[in-house]
């Protein structure tokens, strides 16, 4: 879980960058859903990531297009997910939702 929300909010980090934004702080907060496996072992079923920027999204430069693309970015969850669902949203530090 630390290694999804910690790529997660690197490749966001990086795609805002990317767009000539100034250093962005990005906050992650992970929860995972267990159960148990046809075998009766418990397992992580499900992840879901919340990643809060540091700054508000009208100063941010291009922040649409590093949306639409950040999560590619990610190794650690582009790998997990193909195993485990993972939901990720994007908030401002307001707490207003950005992505849906």
């Amino acid at each position: 879980m630390a290694a999804v929300g910690n790529c997660l909010a690197a490749s966001l980090t990086f795609s805002l960058r990317k767009f000539k934004n100034d250093l962005v702080c990005v906050k992650a907060s992970v929860s995972a859903s267990l159960g148990r496996n046809e075998h009766g072992r418990l397992r992580v079923q499900a992840m879901a990531v919340d990643l809060t920027l540091s700054a508000a999204a009208a100063e941010l430069r291009l922040l649409d297009r590093a949306l639409a693309q950040y999560e590619d970015f990610c190794v650690v969850t582009q790998s997990v997910r193909a195993a485990i669902p993972i939901t990720v949203r994007v908030f401002d530090p307001a707490g207003a939702l950005l992505t849906p």
